[in-house]
């Protein structure tokens, strides 16, 4: 996985203060040690964090974590085919 540990702590700690219990999974590119480049990708489970969290969140990111391109996929249903290949594919953080 390409992000270090103080950047997923950062991840975590930013999206928890939106929902204690959302859950954060990284995909896509840094997932693959031996892969360059790429951007933060981020799908996170959550009932309780919508679209105008989702801006506020992206923005805190950026100021914390750098102008990095960071995508930021909201899901609530566990079933959906997309969400599914996430959460078998990406890394929880």
């Amino acid at each position: 996985m390409r992000l270090q540990e103080h950047e997923i702590e950062i991840i975590k700690q930013i999206v928890r203060n939106f929902d204690q219990d959302a859950e954060i999974y990284l995909f896509g590119s840094r997932v693959y040690d031996n892969q360059k480049g790429g951007d933060i990708d981020l799908l996170i489970m959550s009932d309780k964090i919508n679209n105008a969290d989702k801006r506020k969140l992206r923005l805190r990111l950026y100021d914390e974590l750098g102008e990095q391109k960071i995508d930021i996929v909201l899901a609530k249903d566990k079933e959906k085919p997309f969400t599914r290949i996430v959460l078998n594919e990406g890394v929880l953080l």
